[in-house]
């Protein structure tokens, strides 16, 4: 069955590369593993910041410094700790967060409790050198008592450098298992969130991945990373593309052939005006451990 995912409200924003990341404070876990700030910016769920300060983290806070003076608009929160539902659930999230920026001005924003990706704008654009995240009150998890976001990531006043689709209707979706597999993941920035089809009959040779524009545009690239990409063991464990079909809403046909890697690749092909693509994956190679097809960023460019 396909279903389609539409976006509704999402940004047409591009998103600020941060320059570093500091925090007051961060846990490392009994087995020595490291919760630090450069976590929310690394472009992965399952690397977290989780502060290390008492109890549930009052006050504490993390730092996005942006290179420079920016004009932003909002933020996008993985809120808590995302490696798996079950984690999400038990550590706290944040509530209550007073944004700061450089010019000593800050806004008090009140996040959702839900396991999903939330985006915040601000009452106006802010002309800012960093982006200051406090913790101002949690959402108490069920066993542990720290607090953190998996990923922030920083809107910028310009447009995005990407077609973004209003909808995307895939032919199938892996069901969760502690993670989603939804196809608007494909757009999120993320190496480690990904689409995967659900077809339990089948490698993922034929499924497909319908983008809609919502109106004509132009389109001569597909950015993409293969796989699983956030990490080789992973990408070697599901199944790649290695060659799919470019479907125009005019009903044209381009193939391409796609690099069975988990760095990011650009597929340029021939320009075409059109409100729909659709990638049709004609040829995969099998992973060593899951037979699903999966992909972590797709992307059209002009």
């Amino acid at each position: 069955m396909s279903i389609a995912f539409v976006l509704i409200g999402s940004a047409l924003a591009a998103t600020v590369k941060p320059a570093g990341v500091e925090a007051s404070s961060y846990l490392v876990s009994d087995k020595g593993q490291a919760y630090e700030g450069k976590g929310v910016a690394d472009g992965k769920l399952d690397n977290a910041w989780l502060e290390g300060a008492d109890s549930s983290g009052l006050g504490s806070w993390v730092k996005i410094d942006l290179g420079g003076t920016k004009s932003v608009t909002g933020l996008k929160i993985w809120n808590g700790y995302w490696i798996s539902h079950d984690f999400w659930t038990r550590h706290n999230r944040a509530k209550e967060i007073d944004v700061e920026f450089s010019d000593g001005s800050k806004e008090t924003l009140t996040l959702k409790d839900e396991f999903v990706a939330e985006q915040v704008r601000f009452s106006t654009t802010k002309d800012t050198d960093f982006v200051k995240i406090k913790l101002k009150s949690v959402y108490r998890g069920s066993t542990f008592n720290d607090t953190g976001f998996s990923e922030i990531q920083v809107l910028d006043k310009q447009p995005s450098p990407f077609v973004v689709p209003s909808a995307y209707t895939p032919s199938s979706t892996l069901e969760s298992d502690g993670q989603t597999y939804a196809a608007d993941q494909l757009v999120d920035g993320l190496v480690d969130s990904l689409w995967c089809e659900g077809n339990a009959d089948g490698d993922g040779t034929g499924e497909s991945i319908e983008f809609d524009f919502g109106t004509a545009a132009s389109v001569s690239k597909l950015k993409m990373r293969n796989g699983s990409a956030g990490s080789f063991s992973a990408f070697m464990a599901t199944n790649r593309a290695k060659a799919a079909t470019l479907t125009f809403a005019d009903g044209t046909k381009h193939d391409i052939a796609i690099k069975t890697s988990l760095m990011e690749q650009t597929i340029t092909f021939p320009a075409k005006t059109t409100n729909k693509v659709t990638v049709t994956f004609t040829e995969v190679v099998k992973g060593s451990q899951y037979n699903d097809l999966c992909i972590a960023e797709a992307r059209f460019e002009p």
